[in-house]
């Protein structure tokens, strides 16, 4: 049951972290989006939403590991994803 919530938990995730590796959807970080313009001139706003992306991959990882160790009943696998979050 809990694998279950974990891997559909794991889908939005996943599918901000694709549009955000593309360098898109910048708009969508809170502390850029509510930045004044003159602000957001000094931030690369693309590299910004990659470096983004590569985090919520990491998130991605974790949740997997933690759905899995649901599925298979391993205790290593929550410590991994824990210890590597």
């Amino acid at each position: 049951m809990y694998a279950i919530v974990g891997f559909i938990i794991m889908i939005p995730f996943l599918i901000f972290a694709i549009v955000l590796s593309q360098g898109k959807g910048a708009f969508l970080l809170a502390g850029y989006n509510t930045m004044s313009d003159s602000e957001k001139e000094k931030y690369n706003e693309k590299a910004l939403a990659k470096f983004v992306g590569k985090v919520m991959y990491g998130y991605c990882f974790c949740l997997l590991l933690w759905a899995l160790n649901e599925l298979f009943k391993t205790e290593w696998l929550f410590i991994i994803g824990l210890v590597s979050l």
